[in-house]
């Protein structure tokens, strides 16, 4: 055992979703007790990273990502982006980020300054399906919903109808059926064509199959009528590929893209169908000196992974997106809020 792990085995208990959880229980696991290689690892076995690469390896990784409520990923089809996705005034993050901080604000106002929950904004090398434009399609994460034709004049009424509810479970609806919040009316379309109000009672945090669930539906927000889309997909394995914000997470992202292609083409699992396993490479998520930065995103729950060499591909894949259990000596945080009674997260 590493001096990381001795370090981060002395804290026995972590925060995840607000509540505290022992690493030496379910659903933390070792990395000894996963098929992770050796240390030091045999070359010929897997790519390495360049040794001129910089990554701190004595911080700790626990507690190194902020706890948040969603993540909203903006399909570009590009693999970097420019230092700071919003300042950029020629793509949707920054138009989408202002609307955030404006309706976060409006809600501490509201509510006599008190927080609001983080939201997690990033551009993603995810290829938009079902449509072309004009505007951008949007993952939005837990609610595991796609919705398409995104545009800089409905930010404002796109954060009112995905991102002003709170989570409460697979699409973001409630669990008392058709209306979302005030203002903000739903109409499903079942897999047979059958538009209806449905209640989709919450499945994303409890492992439920989603394939009974509406393919898609439309919320109205403000002026706005939005297509939103069920994402089908198993898990997706996000990868920080920010190479204009910082080398290091460019470098080792191209490394870790390749590896978890061919772990998961051997195993049939690669692709965007029911079940599947999607790659994305995002835009900064924090945390560059930790890199290869990795988040796993598996029914409803996202788990943040730093230091992720190439060798800890296999592990991630067959203990994380096949098991549902969390590496230990990786972990640095997730999502809030996805624990069942018992303190276990619940995929």
């Amino acid at each position: 055992m590493n001096y990381m792990q001795k370090l981060f085995l002395t804290a026995k208990r972590v925060a995840i979703g607000g509540a505290e959880v022992d690493v030496d229980a379910p659903p933390f696991v070792g990395l000894s007790d996963c098929s992770a290689c050796p240390n030091p690892c045999d070359d010929f076995d897997h790519p390495h990273y360049p040794s001129y690469l910089k990554i701190n390896q004595t911080m700790p990784l626990l507690h190194s990502v902020k706890p948040y409520e969603r993540h909203v990923l903006i399909s570009t089809g590009k693999e970097d982006w420019e230092g700071h996705i919003d300042s950029d005034k020629s793509s949707l993050a920054f138009y989408l980020q202002n609307a955030i901080d404006k309706g976060q604000q409006r809600l501490r106002d509201s509510d006599n300054g008190q927080s609001v929950y983080r939201i997690v904004l990033t551009n993603s090398s995810r290829m938009a399906d079902t449509w072309d434009g004009p505007g951008w399609q949007v993952v939005v994460l837990p609610d595991q919903i796609v919705v398409n034709n995104v545009t800089p004049e409905q930010c404002d009424d796109f954060f009112e109808a995905f991102l002003e509810p709170p989570f409460e479970g697979a699409w973001g609806q409630s669990a008392t059926g058709d209306v979302l919040s005030q203002g903000q009316e739903i109409t499903t379309a079942s897999q047979d064509g059958t538009g209806n109000n449905t209640n989709i009672s919450p499945s994303a945090s409890t492992g439920v199959d989603h394939s009974n669930l509406p393919l898609s539906r439309e919320v109205k927000a403000g002026k706005t009528t939005f297509t939103a889309h069920r994402w089908q997909a198993k898990a997706a394995i996000m990868i920080c590929s920010h190479k204009k914000r910082d080398k290091r997470c460019g470098v080792t992202a191209a490394i870790l893209k390749k590896e978890f292609k061919r772990i998961l083409r051997s195993k049939d699992l690669l692709g965007n169908a029911e079940g599947d396993v999607e790659i994305w490479l995002v835009s900064h998520i924090g945390g560059h000196k930790f890199a290869g930065n990795v988040i796993v995103h598996r029914g409803g729950v996202s788990v943040w992974y730093g230091r992720v060499e190439p060798c800890h591909s296999q592990a991630i894949v067959d203990t994380t997106i096949e098991r549902g259990e969390i590496i230990r000596e990786l972990y640095r945080g997730g999502a809030n809020g996805h624990l069942n009674a018992y303190g276990q997260v619940s995929w």
